[in-house]
């Protein structure tokens, strides 16, 4: 148990860390930073924290973890206005998707240090609503959280950093940054980028009304994630760029080989196409 939390970002992710570490009474008071009076507001008032600011110098103490939950992009500034805390925290965290841009943007803030109490993180989580009204005590159960610590992140930092994604149910995994990046650039920035293309595709056509008035199932639960934050995936798909690029490649040529197997008429080609994908499927859903 430590004495005091910051969330830096009060919002699903942010919000949802608060709310399942004091279920689990891990802290015994949690301080809510955001630069939207309205999210500190309505995070005080749903009891997600227990003190809130808007800007990080209004905080008078030194927190013993903060997390930084705020879009990737945004991060630098906020490493920027951390700097008098340097190192006076037990640790340090964020929860950004993406891993190689965060550690540069650190090192360029914070320099060269010996050690540090930083390690970079990134839970594999989220809804399509967003904000700390959306926030749930349980959304990072059985969920699975990604940590990337540097050469210099310190072992008890990476302990306590640990312990706190473990109380709210997690399992903790390790990634070196760049293979962080490109998995998740195949696995999480891909589909949702492709969501986002296909329903904004399908809403620029004639008869909109009418498409999304039959829409099956299959679609809803395909474009389900286009329903997501569009600035957080901005920011996410500019902040990993080159590997997300790599993957449309490869999407791209692979969406092109069956466009010509259905131009050809080649059932056989479009057959072998999906059995493949069932049978890969099929192995990720079962293992």
């Amino acid at each position: 148990m430590i004495k005091n939390l910051c969330v830096i970002g009060v919002g699903l992710i942010g919000g949802s860390l608060a709310r399942g570490l004091r279920k689990q009474q891990w802290c015994q008071s949690i301080i809510g930073i955001d630069a939207n009076q309205h999210a500190i507001d309505e995070a005080l008032a749903l009891g997600v924290i227990d003190t809130g600011y808007t800007s990080i110098d209004q905080c008078a103490l030194v927190p013993d973890v903060i997390v930084i939950a705020v879009p990737v992009l945004k991060v630098a500034s906020v490493f920027a206005q951390l700097k008098p805390w340097a190192n006076q925290c037990a640790a340090m965290t964020d929860v950004c998707s993406t891993k190689e841009n965060i550690i540069n943007d650190y090192k360029q803030v914070f320099g060269t240090q010996e050690s540090t109490c930083f390690v970079p993180g990134h839970p594999i989580a989220g809804r399509e609503r967003s904000g700390v009204a959306a926030a749930m005590d349980d959304l990072y159960q059985q969920r699975k959280v990604i940590l990337t610590p540097m050469d210099n992140s310190r072992e008890s930092s990476i302990n306590l950093i640990t312990e706190m994604w473990q109380q709210v149910g997690a399992h903790v995994e390790h990634l070196n940054p760049h293979e962080h990046d490109k998995i998740l650039a195949a696995t999480s920035h891909l589909p949702h980028a492709l969501a986002f293309s296909l329903v904004h595709c399908l809403s620029t056509q004639s008869h909109t009304d009418e498409i999304f008035r039959y829409a099956a199932g299959g679609f809803a639960d395909f474009t389900r994630i286009a329903s997501s934050d569009p600035i957080v995936w901005r920011e996410i798909c500019l902040a990993n760029r080159k590997e997300l690029l790599e993957a449309l490649e490869h999407f791209d040529t692979s969406l092109h080989r069956l466009r010509d197997s259905l131009n050809a008429g080649d059932g056989d080609a479009i057959e072998e196409i999906f059995t493949q994908a069932k049978a890969a499927r099929d192995r990720y859903t079962n293992s």
